[in-house]
């Protein structure tokens, strides 16, 4: 197995699970991309080429560049095998939206900026960058597109390994500027997230990419075994991983009475009943994708005494003009309701009202969510004081 530079992608495979890394580095096992990639490619590749359209251009987007934009898109995800109708159509709203919001006056420093370079240290790096602008004589902007549907915050961003990977990589490829700006464009959303690295922040990534490193190339393809983990259900090389194969045939799963548990159980079961619900939902989707396949060819799914069938909920919806001219217009308020993306566009072009309607807005909050967390050893430490603080008392 060679490895000839670091992304951020390999990274991550590293310290999820080790197996990934043996298969993505190995040439000769493909891998299985599932349709969110293939629109996420697709979306770039527009995005991408409308850009380069426009730096030619340099004027506002008409008709033309739609079209263009779209076409690009269209050919690109049908090249990468996206099946999903409902895909095509997101992939064209998010197309559409982005060149809605077009601004020719930003000073574009480059586009899909592809690097391959070495860190101080002496490890090799390569990545691309979607896009970097020229805020101003000191500040460049490193963006990166995002089709998913929820963002991340910016206190996630902190500990980012892709926007560290950029921030590193400007800080050697354009010296001059002294600040970067690392963004998130969510544009399925419409929805920017940034962050940024001080100097400290930048070199402790610089020693954990030289232990990366390290340990990669220590790796010994023959010995490396896959670990079971909450993502194994999104992985492109699970068709090929034995532990992946081992997990979907095991229907082992002990269901202590939670009364039972002391903290240390319920936690570990907690993260075990997780891995195994992704896992499992993943499995489904697979499960959904092949019935659908079989159903557009007429073919049923059944046995002795089972059959899959399928129902398909209708929703109704109504045009805001049509029902604007019909119910009278002192009544129109109470049937009708404000769409809040919708509101965030014309508030672009209305800044005039945002504080007005702020006071106005009404926060409600959705039903929390848990999540596990690895506790670092000065947190746990502060913990066990604090314990003790309280047990004296």
């Amino acid at each position: 197995m060679e490895i000839r530079g670091l992304s951020a992608t390999g990274i991550r495979d590293f310290l999820q699970c080790k197996l990934k890394v043996v298969f993505r580095y190995d040439r000769e096992i493909p891998s299985i991309k599932n349709d969110h990639a293939r629109i996420g490619i697709a979306v770039h590749e527009a995005l991408e080429q409308f850009t380069r359209r426009m730096l030619a251009k340099k004027s506002f987007p008409d008709s033309s560049d739609y079209e263009f934009a779209i076409t690009q898109f269209m050919n690109c995800a049908t090249e990468e095998g996206l099946g999903d109708m409902g895909f095509y159509a997101d992939g064209k709203q998010m197309i559409t939206e982005f060149i809605d919001r077009y601004d020719p006056s930003e000073e574009i420093v480059d586009v899909e900026h592809f690097f391959k370079i070495e860190t101080p240290d002496g490890v090799p790096i390569v990545g691309a960058m979607d896009k970097v602008r020229k805020l101003n004589d000191d500040t460049i902007e490193i963006v990166d597109y995002k089709t998913s549907r929820n963002a991340m915050t910016a206190w996630q961003l902190k500990d980012d390994i892709q926007l560290s990977m950029y921030d590193l990589a400007a800080s050697i490829i354009w010296p001059e500027y002294s600040n970067r700006v690392l963004t998130l464009d969510y544009v399925r959303i419409n929805k920017t997230v940034s962050s940024y690295r001080t100097s400290e922040q930048r070199e402790t990534f610089r020693e954990f990419l030289v232990s990366v490193w390290h340990q990669m190339n220590k790796l010994d393809e023959n010995e490396v075994r896959g670990r079971i983990n909450n993502l194994c259900g999104w992985c492109d090389y699970k068709t090929y991983c034995p532990a992946y194969a081992e997990f979907v045939k095991s229907q082992d799963l002990k269901l202590t009475p939670l009364a039972e548990m002391d903290n240390d159980e319920f936690l570990e079961h907690w993260v075990q009943v997780s891995d195994m619900k992704n896992t499992l939902e993943s499995r489904q989707r697979e499960m959904k994708m092949i019935a659908s396949e079989k159903a557009v060819q007429g073919e049923s799914i059944s046995s002795k005494d089972k059959e899959l069938y399928t129902t398909q909920a209708a929703r109704t919806n109504y045009d805001v003009d049509d029902v604007a001219g019909i119910i009278p217009e002192g009544d129109l308020l109470d049937v009708l309701a404000v769409n809040k993306s919708k509101l965030d566009r014309y508030l672009k072009e209305r800044p005039d009202l945002r504080d007005s309607l702020s006071r106005v807005a009404k926060v409600s909050y959705n039903a929390p969510v848990y999540r596990v967390k690895e506790i670092k050893n000065n947190e746990k430490d502060a913990n066990d004081r604090s314990d003790s603080d309280t047990n004296a008392a």
